[in-house]
């Protein structure tokens, strides 16, 4: 567990250090409306990949818990991920023909372009579909990697992949600076990541895919657990992207970017605890039937979590604006970047504490729990947020998000019960 936590913090560090870095660069070459675009291209994505928010955190349950089962376990696993692995494809590209269909409508009724030519926004929306296509499938892979608890390599892969993505990226804008060029550049680095990562699970598992056939049966004992999964991580994804998906119709397309800017780093920030829940949460399956384990598991973990956003907090605090003026090199930027991100980041922190008891319900496969919890949210969410982007603009939608977390994390607070002696 040692070598995979330092594992996934080097890989993490990578992962949001890199797009962080290289924002500046793209911010510059496209310009502030283009770099809007940017983060439209991306909230696209994330809106798109909902779907795998919740298959994959249960494929890491059932991968992980069929290869714990030895060699007929690895046969099953790799049966299962045989089947979603064309289930993966299949939507991926289904999802991306959709898009393309409706990038004409989604350009001229919901983005506010101020003033850009409506091709761009159009551009912006075939781009996000296409990189999404040849992205998406990689999750299953991934999902793999994780539950056999193959971090090294993982990692190894992620890091990797996104030095070249976003190193390229930046030359790539430099010398084409264009949307066109950007999101050309990324489509090609996304589908080599998705191919790297499809050969090193099946060399995992050590099986060739032509032996293997489609198993009904196989499926239709996980099926149930998939779909109120999906359906539960779906409404939370929303709930945590609903910010983003509001402001991107209420306000100008320059000033979300300048929400994009912030939103890139709380989100960067929350995947300092990926590591930690992707150490934890294979161990934590295995050991779900021992209550005292899971608990000494259960501290640990949030005594974890507790030294990671106390150390962040203490430098953003002492030094958040002076590292921000100091990546951004504008003022204007950083004027506006610098509060917003102040109430973002503290709703990451809430977030960070609300995902142990997030991982004790997938343990336990109590996803109606979760279910429940995210729809509540995202009622809360819809009808919050847009109130408070009324009264305070892109600040009110990161105070809606905050708002949104802590409620959350409050509902999430069940396995300290459990957890307690006694």
């Amino acid at each position: 567990m040692k070598k995979n936590i330092i594992a996934n913090y080097l890989g993490t560090g990578v992962v949001i250090l890199t797009p962080i870095l290289a924002l500046p660069w793209y911010l510059s070459a496209l310009g502030a409306r283009q770099f809007g675009l940017v983060g439209f291209v991306a909230l696209l994505q994330t809106i798109l990949g909902l779907l795998d928010a919740g298959l994959g955190q249960a494929l890491v349950r059932e991968f992980a818990v069929r290869l714990a089962g030895g060699e007929p376990g690895r046969h099953r696993a790799a049966r299962l991920l045989f089947g979603f692995e064309r289930i993966y494809w299949l939507f991926a590209l289904s999802a991306g023909v959709l898009t393309i269909l409706v990038s004409g409508p989604v350009t001229r009724y919901w983005l506010n372009l101020d003033g850009l030519p409506e091709s761009w926004g159009t551009v912006a929306v075939l781009g996000a579909a296409v990189i999404f296509a040849v992205q998406f499938p990689g999750s299953v892979y991934r999902s793999l990697l994780t539950g056999a608890q193959e971090q090294v390599v993982l990692n190894s892969i992620l890091s990797s992949c996104m030095l070249v993505r976003h190193l390229g990226g930046v030359v790539v804008v430099a010398l084409w600076p264009t949307l066109p060029a950007y999101l050309g550049w990324h489509a090609a680095t996304a589908l080599c990541e998705t191919v790297l990562r499809a050969k090193y699970a099946w060399g995992n598992l050590g099986i060739r895919r032509a032996s293997l056939r489609w198993d009904a049966q196989e499926f239709g004992s996980v099926w149930r657990l998939f779909a109120t999964m999906s359906g539960a991580t779906l409404l939370g994804a929303l709930t945590v992207q609903m910010d983003r998906i509001l402001l991107s119709r209420m306000i100008a397309i320059e000033q979300f970017g300048y929400y994009s800017i912030a939103a890139t780093v709380a989100v960067g920030s929350a995947q300092l605890i990926s590591p930690l829940i992707q150490t934890f949460l294979p161990r934590a399956i295995q050991i779900r039937e021992n209550a005292l384990a899971l608990r000494k598991m259960n501290l640990r973990l949030v005594g974890l979590v507790a030294l990671t956003v106390g150390l962040c907090a203490v430098f953003f605090v002492l030094a958040g604006e002076a590292a921000l003026r100091l990546w951004l090199k504008n003022d204007e930027a950083v004027r506006i970047v610098h509060p917003i991100l102040s109430i973002l980041l503290a709703g990451t922190a809430l977030n960070a504490f609300y995902n142990v008891g997030y991982m004790n319900w997938i343990c336990s496969g109590e996803t109606r729990k979760i279910l429940l919890v995210n729809a509540l949210s995202l009622c809360l969410a819809v009808t919050l947020i847009p109130l408070f982007i009324l009264s305070y603009g892109a600040t009110g939608a990161a105070a809606g998000w905050l708002c949104i977390n802590l409620i959350g994390l409050l509902l999430s607070l069940e396995w300290a019960k459990r957890s307690w002696p006694g």
